[in-house]
């Protein structure tokens, strides 16, 4: 078999092509907060439930993120103009972006926005730094919300389906398992 060399439009068209959505990453230290935007978040364990996210290297809110040793991921309408002004940049760590925001609070004391169509709480198990663009953070999901899959992209709403009370074939912490609502 002869080695075809390798064609960036066609690893690019290709990778395109994984299911994703807009999230925005938020982080809560001391008395700072910050967030940002990702597209890339991809579940990696069921048990227990995890999920690994991209950010790019040097972003001003990782070393909160490595203090805080958790953070959550919202998912948010690609569309929201809002977001997209208070997350899609680097600022100042004494500007909170979350002040024109409602949010309440996770279990592990990150900012969870209102607007979020789902959102997942996650304490930080590692992070991994490859020879590329971005720093992986790994996260063991301990709480998590969906609050209406009907308003979800299509390609994030594909195999979202809160667990029924009949479904007992594997027993799951308290923590693991998809909240209905908001936690006030």
């Amino acid at each position: 078999m002869t080695e075809q060399p390798p064609r960036p439009q066609t690893i690019h068209n290709a990778l395109r092509s994984i299911p994703h959505a807009t999230w925005v990453l938020t982080c809560k230290h001391e008395q700072f907060r910050d967030g940002i935007i990702t597209k890339w978040v991809q579940q990696c364990s069921v048990e227990p439930p995890m999920l690994v996210v991209a950010i790019p290297k040097g972003r001003a809110i990782e070393p909160m993120l490595r203090d805080a040793r958790a953070f959550a991921l919202c998912m948010v309408q690609p569309t929201d103009k809002q977001v997209q002004r208070l997350f899609g940049r680097d600022h100042e760590k004494e500007d909170d972006p979350f002040l024109a925001l409602t949010t309440t609070t996770a279990a592990t004391g990150m900012p969870i926005l209102k607007q979020s169509l789902a959102w997942f709480d996650c304490k930080l198990e590692g992070h991994l730094s490859p020879d590329a663009d971005c720093r992986l953070y790994l996260g063991h999901v301990v709480e998590a919300c969906v609050l209406d899959a009907k308003v979800l992209p299509t390609n994030a709403a594909q195999g979202i389906t809160p667990p029924s009370h009949e479904d007992r074939r594997t027993p799951r912490s308290r923590s693991s398992r998809v909240a209905t609502n908001y936690k006030e």
